[in-house]
């Protein structure tokens, strides 16, 4: 990828996209010192690879003689050139094979009309004639037992449907055989209950409810039970005085921990947070110039990038659109 560098119309000289970059693009990063024993040193030249050496080093001249073909006849002479050059420089320059134009086709009287349509005839009219010819008549095959369900298919059910909703007779059905013990409910599942429910809800009179049958010792909870302590929460929620709980034994050891838990620690972090002390860093173990680079640009530019753009000077020239950018002084 190139970077072009931005060339200011009063200065001739490139300002860089970004403070540092390397304008020649001769700046190469310092590698290490090879660290290899002198009996690593075969180890270590052969996994260098010798690609390198094999394309520019290697000028050998030697090559291996190929057999002559052995191609007796004509025949197996066209084969060997076929299977050696290949087929498609034939095809690109070489020429249509020439056909007589008086060779009658080989077609019999009764393929005649498929053979017509075959060469061009039905493509020509979807290109030329599309929507000028009129469409084929179709004529259903319908048995005679078959007429009724035909005529329901061609959209008799669904045109029913849609403009005689309503109005069509229901398709018979058998009575229900129901025994006499069970006629109550079903006289109640054909709607008798959902029709109560709608229109006489509130004025049907509650089924008797058998009184409980609560113990001395659970009648408190019994009554709690009927919606007491909801009622106390919602009407009278913090009015009601909390109750006594007992001070907390804490040990003298861990009246710091008891403390911190009370929320010291949450009101330290929030109130007074700049007041604790940090933790102490480890020195960086950087040891050589590609580690101090790394170290140094992972700390960000964004501050020497703000400083060197601060120093730049916008003078818009009245009358002109374009912005003049001044040369950055260095202080």
């Amino acid at each position: 990828m190139t970077i072009l560098a931005v060339q200011s119309p009063r200065s001739p000289t490139p300002v860089p996209p970004y403070p540092g970059f390397d304008l020649e693009g001769s700046y190469r990063p310092e590698s290490p010192p090879l660290r290899v024993k002198f009996e690593g040193q075969a180890y270590y030249n052969r996994n260098r690879g010798s690609i390198h050496e094999w394309l520019y080093g290697h000028k050998s001249t030697y090559e291996s003689p190929r057999p002559i073909p052995r191609c007796p006849t004509s025949e197996s002479k066209g084969n060997y050139k076929l299977g050696k050059d290949g087929t498609i420089r034939p095809l690109l320059d070489g020429t249509a094979t020439p056909r007589p134009e008086t060779a009658p086709p080989r077609i019999k009287q009764e393929g005649m009309g498929i053979a017509t349509v075959s060469r061009g005839k039905r493509m020509d009219q979807l290109i030329s004639e599309y929507g000028q010819s009129p469409p084929t008549p179709k004529i259903a095959r319908v048995k005679p037992e078959a007429e009724s369900t035909a005529e329901v298919s061609k959209g008799k059910r669904m045109n029913d449907l849609i403009h005689s909703y309503g109005r069509l007779p229901l398709s018979a059905r058998a009575i229900p055989r129901v025994k006499p013990e069970a006629e109550e409910i079903a006289d109640v599942n054909k709607g008798k209950r959902m029709n109560t429910l709608i229109h006489r809800y509130g004025n049907i009179p509650r089924s008797p409810k058998t009184v409980p049958r609560v113990k001395q010792e659970a009648e408190e909870n019994a009554e709690l039970g009927k919606g007491k302590r909801m009622n106390t929460l919602i009407h009278k929620y913090g009015i009601i005085p909390l109750s006594p709980k007992a001070v907390p034994r804490v040990k003298k050891e861990a009246e710091d921990n008891a403390r911190l838990g009370q929320g010291f620690r949450m009101e330290r972090l929030v109130h007074s947070v700049d007041s604790l002390p940090e933790s102490p860093r480890m020195p960086p173990r950087v040891r050589y110039s590609e580690g101090s680079a790394i170290l140094r640009k992972s700390r960000g530019t964004m501050d020497q990038i703000f400083r060197e753009r601060g120093q730049k000077t916008c003078v818009p020239k009245p009358g002109i659109k374009q912005k003049y950018y001044l040369k950055p002084q260095m202080v």
